[in-house]
């Protein structure tokens, strides 16, 4: 992996050993006016501060998260179109509100600021306000080096770094990182050498580990290292980064992947993200296993959406064999095996069609390979005995 440069300036590193994960919510389409159109749930305030009606008791409130996202596009389209000063206008107004939202805490000599949530949680129960997460953290923390490269105005960098003390501070401390509860390895073994960076951070409350998080707030706590070379910053990313390797394989179900730690599976949203993301820190540090474990979910990947597709190629088939449309579901069926040759469902469905034909060999040889496959696939071994007495018949 790369070599973080040294910095002369040092903060006290005063966590033990620590391990914790993020949640993250899906890119926004920020817009440029105020619209105040309710059919989405994302709505700009006057000033462009990106907002999120959650509806019902909630209602619409500012996620700190949400909040940068919606700075994160509005330097996008900057970036895009160097006229758009609108854009620049709103960029900037979301890191201010930044600076001006960071609640300012100490713990053992460290001065820190956390974006407090002052409303309760959707998602998982019991999660009442206040508290923070890592990832809105260093969601923010990217908000606000950007601000500064475009202005120079060291308050962007100041409020940078103070969000960032909440790195070097522990979960239960009022922090954003936690460790100790997963071991490093499968053997049960802890170093002590990592962290992991709590999507949902609050005193008291079950840590909950959430996967694609972890990865977002490593990726940005690597940007704020190379824009700062603060050696605090690379013992975070190094430390979070090997709590990742020795605990990937707890996020492997062999079939999909765990969005927390706690039984949640990822939908299939975060499934894309966990194959992005984890892509993206292999290209940042030349870890073979994060190729790997992207590799892997992108296969999963790839084997639902063809058992998606599978399925919806069968049951049109089917359709269209029950109204007599013979010839076309079996075309249905020939896309199906496209994707699956070993299919025994599709191979038994397009035998079926082909005995409606009357095509009883070729609708047996179906039928034979189809049980060659699977044995016990008693729906092609029962047609098979139909076929074969028909044919049977004709002699």
């Amino acid at each position: 992996m790369h070599t973080p440069k040294k910095n002369t300036f040092t903060v006290i590193f005063i966590i033990a050993a620590t391990i914790s994960l993020i949640q993250s919510t899906n890119n926004i389409t920020a817009e440029k006016n105020t619209n105040t159109d309710t059919s989405s749930p994302y709505i700009p305030d006057k000033k462009g501060i990106m907002m999120y009606d959650y509806g019902r008791n909630i209602g619409k409130v500012y996620n700190p998260l949400i909040i940068a996202q919606g700075g994160q596009k509005y330097h996008e389209d900057y970036l895009i179109d160097s006229n758009d000063n609108k854009s620049k206008e709103y960029f900037l107004n979301t890191a201010d509100w930044l600076v001006n939202h960071a609640e300012e805490k100490e713990f053992n000599g460290i001065r820190y600021s956390l974006w407090a949530y002052h409303f309760p949680w959707p998602f998982y129960k019991g999660l009442n306000p206040p508290y923070s997460s890592a990832l809105a953290q260093s969601a923010g923390i990217q908000i606000l080096i950007w601000a500064h490269s475009m202005t120079g105005d060291k308050r962007y960098l100041d409020a940078a770094d103070k969000a960032f003390g909440s790195f070097l501070v522990d979960y239960d401390k009022g922090g954003v990182i936690s460790g100790g509860e997963i071991k490093e390895n499968k053997s049960g073994v802890n170093t002590g050498n990592s962290i992991f960076l709590q999507e949902i951070a609050k005193p008291g409350y079950p840590k909950t580990y959430v996967l694609n998080g972890h990865i977002f707030s490593l990726i940005d706590i690597w940007n704020y290292y190379e824009y700062t070379h603060n050696d605090n910053a690379s013992i975070v990313f190094n430390k979070g980064l090997k709590a990742l390797k020795d605990n990937l394989w707890r996020y492997d179900t062999n079939k999909w992947s765990y969005y927390d730690q706690i039984g949640h599976l990822a939908s299939t949203g975060y499934q894309k993200i966990h194959v992005e993301q984890l892509a993206k820190l292999y290209r940042i540090t030349d870890e073979p296993l994060l190729k790997d474990y992207s590799d892997k979910f992108a296969r999963y990947l790839s084997v639902a959406q063809n058992t998606k597709n599978i399925t919806l190629l069968n049951n049109k088939g089917i359709s269209l064999a029950n109204i007599g449309k013979i010839n076309e579901s079996i075309m249905s069926f020939d896309k199906a095996l496209e994707i699956d040759p070993t299919n025994v469902a599709t191979l038994n469905n397009k035998g079926f069609a082909l005995a409606k034909l009357g095509k009883y060999n070729e609708s047996i040889a179906l039928y034979d390979k189809a049980l060659e496959i699977d044995p016990t696939y008693v729906l092609a071994l029962n047609n098979k005995n139909t076929a074969v007495k028909a044919l049977a018949s004709r002699a």
